[in-house]
């Protein structure tokens, strides 16, 4: 860049001098030559990259040391906490959940803001895209990833085409589908499956899995 950069103000000087002749001749060919040396050195560096970790030890703060479940209910407690706005609802929640994620979520934030639904995933969703049209943060459960098939209609042909269909004058962005799986091991053909895949491959839907290190 350095090489380049010196051949950029030779040129502008010879520029100004009135050099049109020279002008034309670095044109052509130093400008290039200078530009190939440039990108020569900047492989070089590259290619001799060594890696040294910073001596010093990085700081992040205070941490806690818990299960995925416990940093599931320690997001969504500090989803509520921030967001004033934001409802969890699903099948069992208000006592808990059967994986116990929302455990004292009731007690803390109220029966208004963490409640139970009917046994109705499509009810569920199309709840949640109400309230999260509206503006509000909507986080609905599905109690097992299994159970979201009654509410593919309203995930695919509702939530993820709300804002197209409006002419982005709405859309349901705050809503929020927690869908579990993968946490029995032995739950058979409706308690076992991992259909995020699904939802991966549809516009309009974000599908997001958990990261385990």
């Amino acid at each position: 860049m350095a090489a380049i950069a010196a051949t950029a103000g030779r040129l502008l000087r010879l520029r100004a001098a009135g050099a049109e002749g020279q002008w034309c001749r670095l044109r052509g060919a130093g400008l290039q030559a200078a530009s190939a040396a440039g990108d020569a050195a900047q492989r070089r560096h590259v290619a001799h990259f060594t890696f040294q970790p910073d001596p010093e030890p990085q700081e992040y703060g205070q941490t806690q040391k818990m299960n995925l479940f416990q940093a599931i209910t320690s997001a969504l407690d500090n989803s509520l906490a921030k967001d004033p706005t934001a409802v969890i609802f699903g099948e069992d929640v208000a006592f808990g959940g059967v994986f116990r994620c929302t455990v004292g979520l009731r007690d803390k934030y109220g029966k208004d803001r963490v409640f139970n639904t009917p046994l109705c995933e499509q009810g569920i969703v199309g709840f949640g895209i109400g309230i999260a049209v509206t503006g509000a943060t909507a986080i609905a459960e599905i109690q097992f990833a299994d159970y979201i098939f009654p509410a593919f209609d309203q995930i695919v042909n509702e939530a993820a085409k709300y804002r197209y269909r409006s002419g982005d004058l709405f859309n349901c962005g705050s809503l929020t589908i927690r869908a579990p799986w993968g946490c029995v091991g032995h739950g058979a053909l409706y308690h076992s499956q991992s259909p995020e895949a699904f939802f991966a491959h549809c516009p309009g839907i974000k599908s997001k899995v958990i990261k385990f290190f």
